[in-house]
């Protein structure tokens, strides 16, 4: 992520430095906003949650992250290949990884792209 930040320019800040650090360990829960946010907190109790919410747009933006919305948050992710995430009863989610599955979802997006004609930015499924 911070090749990213370089690439477009982008001072790398303590709190940047530490948001990547957090959602690197987060990554595999899909965590909401509100997780991230206290995970950061924990080791920045200054930082504010619009300098949080606003890293997280902009890393979103620049296609370095996902979001999503869910029971009414915004969830994070950083796998950014086509995949299917499967909510549990528990309220996790995660990533289904299955190579069968990645044949099927390559095969919609070449559907929607040349028989539709429609440029698809990203492929996401979500299951419950």
């Amino acid at each position: 992520m911070e090749e990213k930040f370089r690439e477009y320019g982008i001072k790398i800040t303590p709190q940047r430095l530490e948001l990547i650090k957090k959602l690197k360990e987060l990554e595999k829960s899909h965590p909401s906003f509100n997780d991230v946010y206290k995970a950061i907190k924990a080791t920045h109790p200054n930082v504010s949650k619009s300098t949080v919410y606003e890293n997280l747009k902009l890393l979103v933006e620049l296609d370095i992250i996902r979001s999503f919305h869910y029971k009414g948050e915004i969830h994070y992710e950083m796998n950014s290949e086509p995949h299917v995430n499967l909510a549990e009863p528990n309220g996790k989610i995660r990533d289904i990884k299955n190579d069968e599955i990645k044949k099927h979802l390559a095969e919609i997006e070449r559907i929607i792209n040349e028989e539709e004609g429609i440029k698809i930015k990203t492929l996401m499924v979500f299951v419950e």
